[in-house]
């Protein structure tokens, strides 16, 4: 799918490479970075390559967590939530807590129940650092699955009865029960949220009091869209880029369609572009590649988008097909983290298809011409790790940088990341809150070549 835009490369800069795979005892359906660490939290459901068949013991989660420095992953199961962490929302607040772990601590504990039973949702951390859900009749009631808000602070779940999901549902071949799924939701401006897609009809919603809704007209001549991407690649001028999908959740052609939606003020008409299709149609993608459930016409060949042509350029083949529930996830050494696919429902009929490893792919950006690793800036000092909304932070390189990139930490489950936003390229941190989502960022510095700096993990505080 699309690169995750460091850096704008030149037209010839389409080297890449995939790197050394390592084995795991899971497979990795939802991923997270840690902010502190940089290690990987993964986990797959309550048994390592399958859900929804250990009667025993339903109410676990088999987990793992990777160290990119040591290569090494470290195996546990977390029993003490009785919560079988599957098809769920995930969302990074500004504590570095992922739904109930907390990195520092090292400690899983259960959280408050939500207002409904939610699976196959999705969340967005807002400007305020609070958490918005919304969807997910795969899991719980079926229908009516309105808008609620998590208080990190207040650690409290409320009903937003006017942030109705009825505007957000596609026409799925198999009903409700797939119709408000993994919606494409983006926190942006005063407590507002932008959903993208995947329905044709695209939304806005707001967080205070009962919440609030309203129509931001339609993705172009795009149809409903289920199971495709969507990505924020320029906060500053709210540029997302959407990619593929189908109908419906099953049993549908995927499409390569590809369209870039601009928002400005919340609670306005957004405007779309129709841009380049890519090369492969596509369905289930991450950040950097397409999957499917099961190995059958997986396609290898992952695309990278440029945001300044506009175009897909088709780069290095994978080795392994990475299918339905697989996951990818920038990593702060700007390296792709990817893994996983298959974890069928009980048992595959395909044992193949389960993939217990995880690779660690290489962009065009950290590559030369004649794909050798290329030289890379490093950052000094910076005068600051925490900042607030509108301040000021000074970075001293090794070399002169032409530019820095603001990234958002994120969290990767079922094709959705709606913690991982780019701030854009540019020297100053912007002053909008709501551009600006309170959390742990990574700071790139980008040499005059292109090629980014290992990060420098912020923490952004709300003003």
């Amino acid at each position: 799918m699309a690169e995750n835009p460091i850096s704008e490369l030149p037209s010839d800069k389409n080297q890449s490479a995939m790197g050394t795979k390592y084995s795991s005892s899971l497979v990795p359906a939802a991923i997270v970075v840690f902010p502190v660490s940089g290690k990987v939290l993964m986990w797959a459901a309550d048994l390592p390559g399958g859900f929804g068949n250990d009667t025993s013991n339903s109410g676990r989660t088999v987990t793992s967590v990777f160290d990119p420095d040591s290569c090494t992953i470290t195996e546990r199961e977390v029993a003490s939530t009785n919560h079988n962490m599957f098809c769920h929302g995930l969302s990074l607040d500004l504590m570095d807590r992922m739904s109930i772990y907390d990195e520092t601590l090292d400690v899983w504990t259960s959280g408050l129940n939500m207002m409904t039973g939610r699976g196959y949702h999705a969340q967005a951390t807002l400007s305020d650092g609070r958490i918005f859900t919304i969807g997910g009749s795969w899991s719980g009631p079926l229908g009516g699955k309105n808008g609620e808000i998590f208080d990190p602070l207040l650690n409290t779940w409320s009903w937003l009865h006017e942030c109705i999901v009825a505007p957000m549902l596609t026409n799925d071949s198999r009903g409700i029960f797939c119709a408000d799924n993994h919606p494409w939701l983006f926190g942006w401006k005063n407590g507002s949220v932008f959903q993208a897609g995947p329905s044709k009809a695209m939304n806005w919603y707001g967080a205070s009091g009962s919440g609030s809704h309203f129509h931001a007209g339609y993705r172009g001549s795009d149809a409903d869209s289920m199971n495709g991407n969507a990505i924020i690649f320029d906060a500053i001028n709210g540029k997302i880029l959407t990619l593929g999908g189908a109908p419906s959740y099953s049993a549908e052609y995927s499409t390569t369609a590809a369209y870039v939606i601009t928002i400005n003020e919340p609670f306005t008409e957004s405007s779309v572009k129709v841009v380049e299709p890519m090369h492969y149609p596509r369905a289930y993608a991450n950040s950097l590649y397409a999957i499917q459930w099961t190995d059958v016409n997986a396609t290898l060949s992952p695309e990278l988008w440029n945001p300044k042509t506009e175009r897909f350029t088709v780069i290095a083949q994978m080795s392994v097909p990475r299918t339905y529930y697989s996951t990818a996830i920038l990593l702060p050494d700007a390296t792709v983290l990817t893994g996983g696919g298959g974890l069928c429902w009980a048992f595959c009929n395909d044992p193949s298809a389960n993939h217990f490893d995880i690779q660690i792919f290489q962009p065009p950006y950290l590559l030369n011409s004649d794909n050798y690793t290329a030289s890379r800036p490093k950052i000094i000092s910076v005068s600051t790790k925490t900042v607030t909304v509108g301040s000021s932070l000074r970075v001293s390189t090794n070399v002169m940088s032409k530019e820095f990139a603001f990234l958002r930490y994120g969290s990767a489950t079922h094709s959705i990341n709606t913690d991982q936003l780019i701030k854009g390229k540019g020297k100053a941190l912007n002053r909008n809150i709501g551009i600006l989502i309170p959390g742990y960022w990574m700071l790139f510095a980008i040499s005059t070549a292109g090629v980014p700096s290992v990060a420098e993990t912020i923490l952004v505080k709300p003003s």
